[in-house]
Formats: structure tokens, C-alpha cells, sequence
């Protein structure tokens, strides 16, 4: 007892204040990120688990049944709390009292010494019914439940759906999950209720623990690799440009709620502008289950549902798009939050080092990169992507097929070309990707499409002080600068830095004329948190801030192109500039 109650005189100082402000994430999800707040995570790894049911301990919710991202409110009582118990949850119920997939401290609700207390959590359909684990906590570090509650998931639910163009006239992709691929579905029609609707079969796909290429990701375990349940594609076809659709997506059995989106441009139509916004960085911000602190990406999520209901003609997020990292709870987070957004407005992404960097399994990887992808001396690529090596991403989503999946494709969207590369893979001259950029660049038509917007996860100019991102930036710039400038690009969007900077219209280092180079941007800020250290005085950097959460909002029509970083919550305009056409 000596430990404990040296233990207990320790917490005794501890405010109730700040008792309250203490983030209580388990200790094996924070030493990813190498902080350990709370003493009491001493007690998480149990010494031993046995279940004695107290029928004066109870554990209860507000309902039984809930959907995909339902509220619930889980009330404890227990006469005899103790500041260690606390409530685990469990998808499967199946599971063993060791293998919870998050919990919480009793001591955490307040007025939690009265013996009750109320948690109120998010819950997401992981096509898994959940159980809560009251967990008595000894001296000893010995686990004993002493009451649960079940919540069951509905069997077959669709979720996570989003929609993308494919880069052909007349078409978009809609995409979605659900627990079984039993006759996927997607019914559109102009008429809000789907009369006269078209019904279009979706193909399916999955994948398992052996497809991915190395640990965390290829570990069955309730915060590594969960089954994913099945990824479903249908191609609607023969869409009028500017015409609004409504769609629903599932089985007869059981379907989404109907939503909309508006039909594609085709190239010869006559565009006015060209509206989208682009971002990396992300992440997840939904309670529970806790991984790395993403403050910002709850108010730059609220921000793009009102953008896309404002009107968005697409989203482009160049990397870091989850943050999962090999722990496939976060991608049900992940696709859960963008829903209300994607369902509405194309949602392009790029790989950033967080969904591909890989050292092993390279015979799994998707991209059909050799060996374990690209590992150049001077680079900083590492593990980063926790052994997903893209397969999880390019599962979820599908990209326009004149490129190599995921990793790097473009597409036509009124007055733009837009081109998703990865700076992940091989992009030196001579490269597959490197031939393929070229290949494409050379194919475009200004007369159509006068802007022709890059994207990629890491920058060329950055100018942060982060050595080892800048020596890549140097080798991108070597690499692809003179690309750029040859066929006339725009502008240059990616993330990486957690922060938000803007160049002059440069080449070669040197600010020139607008309209006669490439301007760069950095757009790192929509979640992940912010890295505030300092920037290097280069002459080229016009605007820099690594203190605000955003996104990027372009507006382009046939002379110029409008450029705006958006801040998130408030909405305010702190960098604001306008590109000419190429002279």
C-alpha cells in the first residue's frame, strides 16, 4: 500500500481545476507522441483482469442502439469510486478486459467523489457492437469489472460517403463503407425524393491485416487493425453540367439519407469561375479514443461544410489527411467528420508521409514503388505511415485513372488543371513520376484551362527553420522547378510544415514579375498542431503564420486568380492576393 498512498499525497496537490484539464489519453497512444501528463496512467497496464459483478455498482447510457457518430451519455454509479476506476470501451464485446479500445477516469465527471457521474462521448459505427466496462482498480494494478452495458451498431449501415470527380465528361464517383458488401447501390435523379432515379451497382473492396506492409497497421489489436468492413465505388454517368443530383448510397435494405451534388463542367463549357479550397494536415477531433492533438481540425471541418454549402466546385487535401498511422479507428473518425462535406463537393487527396513512408512490406504497396519506397541519403523519409503503405487510402478513395491511383493524377475542373503528385515517391528527372508530371503538363490546354494548379504533401519553398525538410525542399526545387516554369504552372499547394506561408512569384530564388513564375504555398494549417518555431529571412517568403488554424480559398476566373488564407473559426482573410494569367 506504500506506493499507493505516496501516490495519492502526489494527486492531493493537484487542483481539482487542474485536475479537470489533465488529457487523459492512454499511455500507450501518448508515448507516439512522447507526453505523459497524468500519474495516474501508471495504472493502465493491468497486472491481471477478473470479472465480479457488484450489483450496488451500475453503468448505464442513455440508449442501447445508436448510428454512426451518435451521442451518448454513460452515467457511473459506485459507492466506493476510487480516483482509479474508470469507465473502458470495447468493440467488440468480445474482447478482453486488456484490449480496450479507449476509456475514461471516473474521476473525471464532475462531482465524481458523490459516487456517480456522467460522461458524455461521441460513439462511431465500427460494424461492431460496443461494450462499457465499469473497472475497479486495486492496489495491485488489478482490473475487476463490476458492471457493463451493450450498444448495438445497426448491421449493415452506410457510411462515410464522399464523392470525386474522374476526370472525364459527365461522371462522378461516389464512395462509401459499410459492414458487408452485400449489393451495393447508388440511386440519383434532379427530383430531391429520387423520383424517376437511376439505380447504379457499386463495385466493392476490402482489404486485411496481411495487405499492409508493416507494424502498427498489420497488428490485429482494437487500436491498430480492425477489419475495415468494405469499400464501395459507383460511377454515375451521363451528368449535365451545372445540374444539381440527388443521390442516395447503400442496399434497398438499408440506405443513406438523400444528398446532393451539382454536375461537372464538361470542357467546352463556358465557366466563369472556378472555385475551390485546398488544405493538409488535418486529422481528427472527435471524442473518444484520443491519438495526437488535431486542435484545429474541428472548427477548419465546421468552416468547409459551410464553404460547400455556400459552393465549392471541389476540395483538394494534399496529405496528412487522417493522421491514423496504422490505427483504423482514427479513418472511421476521419471519414465520419468529412461526410457532411464530401458528400457534397469532390474531395481530392494526395498521400503525405503519414499515410505511405514505409521500411517494410514493399511488395504490398499499392503505388508499385520499388523495394520500400523512396529512401534517398539526403531525404528524411522514414516509417511515418505506421505500415499502411497507402493501402488503407487508396482503398477509401478513388482518383482519376490517368495517373497511378492515389498517388498521382489530374484532372479538368472548369478553368483549372489541377495536378495531385506525391512527394513521397521518386520524383527526380527520369522518374516514373517525374515523366508522367512532364507527360501531363505538356498535354494541357490553356484555351480550356488557362490555371494549371500543383499539388503535393511537402513544399519546395518553405522557409521555416526545419533542416531537414528544407534540404528536400532544396532537391524538390532542383528537381522540378525548372518543370514548373517551363510549362507556365500557377501556383504550388502543399503542407507538411503544421503552419501557413506564401512566396512572392518566384524562380531560382528570386521574386519576379507576377505572372511570369510559379507563387508557392504552404497550407498546413487545418488541424494537426500548429509548429510555431522561426523562419529564415529569405527574400522570396511574402507572408507567414504559424499561429492560426485555415485553409486556402481560390477563386479563379479567365484573367486572374484570386487567392485567400481563411482563418478557422472567424473566417477572417489574413494573406489575400491576386495572380495574373501567365504572360
Amino acid at each position: 500500500m506504500t506506493w499507493l498512498l505516496l501516490l495519492l499525497a502526489v494527486i492531493s496537490n493537484v487542483t481539482a481545476r487542474n485536475l479537470k484539464n489533465i488529457e487523459h489519453t492512454p499511455l500507450h497512444k501518448r508515448n507516439a507522441q512522447k507526453v505523459l501528463l497524468d500519474v495516474r496512467d501508471t495504472l493502465v497496464y493491468f497486472s491481471g483482469a477478473e470479472y465480479s459483478y457488484d450489483p450496488s455498482v451500475k453503468l448505464y447510457a442513455n440508449t442501447s442502439k445508436i448510428t454512426n457518430m451518435d451521442a451518448v451519455a454513460i452515467t457511473w454509479e459506485n459507492p466506493s469510486a476510487s480516483l482509479f476506476d474508470m469507465v473502458a470501451i470495447y468493440t467488440p464485446p468480445s474482447r478482453d478486459v486488456m484490449d480496450y479500445l479507449d476509456y475514461r477516469y471516473v474521476s473525471d465527471t464532475e462531482g465524481w467523489q458523490k459516487s456517480q457521474g456522467v460522461f458524455h462521448e461521441v460513439l462511431f459505427n465500427m460494424r461492431a457492437d460496443y461494450e462499457l466496462r465499469y473497472l475497479a482498480i486495486d492496489e495491485h494494478k488489478k482490473a475487476t469489472v463490476k458492471a457493463s452495458f451493450r450498444i448495438s451498431v445497426p448491421d449493415n449501415e452506410p457510411m462515410h460517403g464522399h464523392i470525386a470527380v474522374t476526370g472525364r465528361s459527365g461522371e462522378m464517383r461516389v464512395m462509401w463503407g459499410s459492414a458487408k458488401s452485400d449489393k451495393p447501390r447508388v440511386k440519383f435523379s434532379q427530383s430531391p425524393d429520387l423520383k424517376n432515379s437511376v439505380t447504379v451497382e457499386a463495385t466493392t473492396t476490402t482489404y486485411t491485416a496481411d495487405d499492409l506492409c508493416g507494424a502498427r497497421a498489420n497488428i490485429t489489436n482494437p487500436l491498430m487493425f480492425q477489419d475495415p468492413g468494405f469499400f464501395h465505388t459507383a460511377l454515375l454517368k451521363d451528368l449535365k453540367p451545372g445540374v444539381k443530383y440527388f443521390y442516395s448510397y447503400g442496399t434497398d435494405e438499408d440506405t443513406s439519407k438523400v444528398t446532393s451534388f451539382t454536375g461537372p463542367p464538361y470542357p467546352e463549357t463556358k465557366v466563369a469561375v472556378t472555385k475551390f479550397a485546398g488544405y493538409g494536415d488535418m486529422g481528427v477531433y472527435y471524442p473518444p479514443y484520443y491519438g495526437d492533438s488535431m486542435p484545429g481540425a474541428a472548427d477548419v471541418t465546421h468552416a468547409l461544410e459551410q464553404e460547400a454549402a455556400e459552393g465549392l466546385d471541389f476540395i483538394l487535401h494534399f496529405g496528412d489527411i487522417s493522421y491514423a498511422r496504422g490505427r483504423g479507428y482514427i479513418w472511421d473518425q476521419f471519414m465520419s467528420q468529412m461526410t457532411k462535406v464530401a458528400e457534397q463537393v469532390p474531395y481530392m487527396v494526395g498521400v503525405g508521409n503519414h499515410e505511405y513512408d514505409h521500411v517494410s512490406g514493399g511488395d504490398k504497396d499499392p503505388s508499385g514503388a520499388p523495394e520500400n519506397g523512396f529512401h534517398p541519403e539526403w531525404g528524411n523519409y522514414g516509417d511515418d505511415g505506421g505500415g499502411e503503405c497507402g493501402v488503407p487510402t487508396s482503398h477509401r478513395y478513388v482518383s482519376p485513372d490517368n495517373g497511378n491511383g492515389v498517388f498521382w493524377y489530374s484532372f479538368d475542373y472548369g478553368l483549372v488543371h489541377v495536378i495531385q503528385f506525391s512527394s513521397e515517391h521518386d520524383f527526380r528527372p527520369g522518374s516514373r513520376q517525374f515523366l508522367w508530371i512532364e507527360k501531363d503538363l505538356k498535354s494541357v490546354d490553356r484555351k480550356k484551362t488557362p490555371w494549371i494548379v500543383v499539388t503535393s504533401h511537402r513544399p519546395l519553398y518553405a522557409s521555416q527553420d526545419a533542416e531537414s525538410d528544407y534540404v528536400v525542399g532544396q532537391h524538390m526545387i532542383k528537381a522540378l522547378e525548372e518543370l514548373f516554369h517551363t510549362y507556365k504552372v500557377n501556383i504550388h499547394l502543399s503542407g507538411h510544415y503544421h503552419s501557413y506561408e506564401s512566396t512572392c512569384t518566384v524562380v531560382g530564388g528570386n521574386c519576379v514579375k507576377p505572372g511570369t513564375a510559379t507563387v508557392y504555398v504552404v497550407v498546413g494549417t487545418s488541424g494537426h498542431a500548429l509548429e510555431e518555431q522561426a523562419y529564415r529571412p529569405y527574400p522570396w517568403s511574402k507572408y507567414q503564420n504559424c499561429v492560426t488554424f485555415g485553409y486556402e480559398r481560390i477563386t479563379a476566373n479567365s484573367t486572374h486568380m484570386h487567392v485567400e488564407y481563411v482563418t478557422a473559426p472567424g473566417g477572417k482573410v489574413l494573406d489575400d492576393f491576386t495572380i495574373p494569367v501567365w504572360e
